[in-house]
């Protein structure tokens, strides 16, 4: 906030040059874009933790609904089209759940493969129907890794990953949280795999299939 007004009064007190001034707008954009996306992790987090019995259930194509979010991830980070490459069955696995809560959870991971990728962003986004009666959307990125010890705490309220090279990377610590609880909530759960430091991180969130 403090960045933004300081922005803004310099643009009131005196004539900046175009190219200066675009350059402003572009910067308090970005800032307000991170605090709009930190204030709805914050809020998003108050909800989760109220500990809700039932969830709005209907049919949600998870295809359909990875597609979504995968677009929307390459327009919001302006990455390259094929930056994430995502690949699903010709049949749509189907769960029931509510559609929104759960383009929250694929957006997050989403929004941490591209955020953890470093320099060069290669995520890869699987739908598979594993058994009969599950569904995953699997998010891997090729980017900084997670330590094995950390993999369990990771869905912690406020916790963030310990490593090197991170300290630029800023964050809320809610994302994983809320990930996590609205897994459960749909009856399912999420996991992360790692090899370690510099070997990329794979996120796989596992939901009841609905039955045709």
């Amino acid at each position: 906030i403090a960045s933004i007004k300081l922005y803004l009064e310099t643009l009131q007190s005196r004539s900046v040059p175009e190219a200066a001034r675009q350059e402003f707008y572009e910067i308090m954009l970005a800032d307000t874009a991170r605090l709009h996306h930190t204030v709805d992790q914050v809020l998003k987090a108050g909800v989760v933790r109220e500990k809700r019995k039932t969830v709005a259930r209907g049919p949600v194509d998870m295809a359909a609904l990875a597609a979504e979010c995968v677009e929307l991830a390459v327009v919001r980070h302006h990455l390259q089209a094929d930056a994430i490459v995502l690949e699903s069955p010709d049949r749509a696995p189907m769960v029931s759940g509510d559609a929104e809560e759960l383009r929250t959870v694929v957006a997050n991971l989403l929004d941490n493969a591209v955020k953890y990728s470093g320099q060069t962003v290669r995520v890869t986004v699987a739908v598979a129907a594993p058994a009969p009666d599950t569904v995953w959307v699997r998010v891997q990125d090729r980017g900084v890794g997670i330590p094995k010890k950390q993999l369990k705490r990771i869905f912690n309220r406020f916790y963030r990953v310990q490593a090197r090279g991170l300290r630029h990377i800023t964050g809320t610590g809610l994302g994983l949280y809320i990930v996590r609880s609205i897994a459960r909530a749909h009856g399912g759960r999420v996991f992360a795999q790692s090899e370690g430091e510099g070997r990329g991180a794979t996120f796989t969130l596992e939901l009841p299939r609905l039955a045709p």
